[in-house]
């Protein structure tokens, strides 16, 4: 099956998203889309001691929403139930919660980073 314009925008996302962790922010990435029940979590990695639960968010220029500002109360309701399970099966101690924005056009993008966001 095809895939949309938003799932291939949104995948593209991703992989930029994790490159830049990997090679700018020298993260290591531990999951990708990790799935717990009917939540995920686009990218869980590793900044020394602290595990970080990425919510990546890919939209055009000229998008009415920005991609940080997307993240509704309800998204983050459905993302706790995810992160508190990865949390409990991993005995998690220190953990935070960032958003990658990715702002592009047809041929040119930009990387937004927000560390340590105010989820719950």
């Amino acid at each position: 099956m095809a895939l949309t314009q938003k799932q291939e925008t949104g995948n593209e996302g991703e992989k930029l998203a994790v490159n830049f962790l990997r090679k700018k922010k020298k993260y290591k990435i531990i999951k990708k889309n990790w799935r717990h029940k009917s939540g995920e979590i686009d990218i869980i990695a590793q900044d020394g001691a602290v595990t970080v639960f990425v919510e990546v968010r890919a939209r055009r220029k000229d998008a009415l929403v920005s991609g940080y500002f997307s993240i509704t109360k309800k998204k983050k309701n459905a993302l706790k139930p995810v992160v508190e399970a990865y949390i409990s099966q991993n005995y998690l101690q220190y953990f935070r919660f960032d958003v990658i924005e990715i702002v592009c056009d047809r041929e040119n993008f930009e990387i937004f980073h927000y560390e340590n966001i105010p989820f719950f």
